[in-house]
């Protein structure tokens, strides 16, 4: 058994032990969409104001996506984490078309943000990485289990009580989250070595290997003013409950 911090980023990280998991990719397949294709009732409320799970924006599958998210987020260190400190800022990513925004470790919080006419924005409900070595000599694939398939059962394992999932645009709902679930490959990642005595022991400071499971949400660009967004998730077995609200103003 693994025990670990996980994401309640934007919904993200949960902070909860978890045990980890079998091999599964959950297929995101066409609807790709510009920016330069999206009219003004794309910019309408709920479904039209994201992007539909099976989309390639700009280029990449939301599984690709969220593996670019989860490399981004762990190059923090403890100090400057969003999701530890969302104070310090929870849009982490400012490069390129998508914008990275992590969740809030504190609930019933709402912070303000600011992200330029244009881009997208990507946020998870709630997410996780496992996340191979580690320092429990347990934690490792049974016989006959490759890597691959040890990480990804455990990263599918602990998602499976979630409940309660919703998410508001400027008041509107969007619809089916449970579609907005992507479970990756096995990837490489490096982590700041400092994570390790502040979110996740496993985290060594070099390359190592990881899966992640979570629900994210791609906004598409916003119109200019101001865009309220909200979103709730629970896990009721671990006593776990995630809802906060962005304010986003787009200049």
């Amino acid at each position: 058994m693994k025990k670990r911090n996980l994401f309640f980023f934007a919904a993200i990280t949960l902070i909860a032990a978890a045990t980890w998991f079998a091999a599964c990719q959950k297929d995101n397949t066409d609807a790709s969409q510009s920016v330069s294709t999206l009219s003004a009732d794309d910019r309408t409320p709920g479904d039209s104001k994201v992007f539909p799970p099976t989309a390639h924006p700009y280029g990449k599958s939301y599984t690709e996506w969220t593996v670019d998210w989860m490399k981004e987020f762990m190059t923090f260190n403890c100090a400057e984490n969003p999701w530890l400190n969302p104070n310090s800022g929870v849009v982490f990513y400012q490069n390129g078309p998508v914008y990275f925004m992590a969740g809030l470790s504190i609930l019933d919080t709402t912070v303000n943000v600011t992200v330029p006419h244009g881009k997208a924005i990507l946020f998870p409900l709630v997410n996780l990485l496992n996340d191979y070595p580690c320092p429990d000599p347990s934690f490792e694939p049974a016989p006959g289990q490759t890597l691959a398939q040890f990480l990804t059962e455990g990263a599918i394992n602990f998602l499976h009580p979630v409940t309660n999932m919703s998410v508001t645009v400027d008041g509107a709902a969007v619809s089916n989250l449970a579609n907005y679930q992507f479970i990756t490959n096995m990837f490489t990642f490096t982590g700041d070595p400092s994570l390790s005595g502040c979110f996740d022991g496993c985290v060594t400071g070099n390359q190592q290997y990881g899966v992640t499971n979570g629900y994210y949400v791609m906004l598409k660009p916003l119109s200019k003013g101001t865009h309220t967004v909200h979103y709730h998730m629970e896990i009721a077995a671990w006593g776990a409950v995630q809802n906060g609200t962005f304010n986003i103003t787009i200049p």
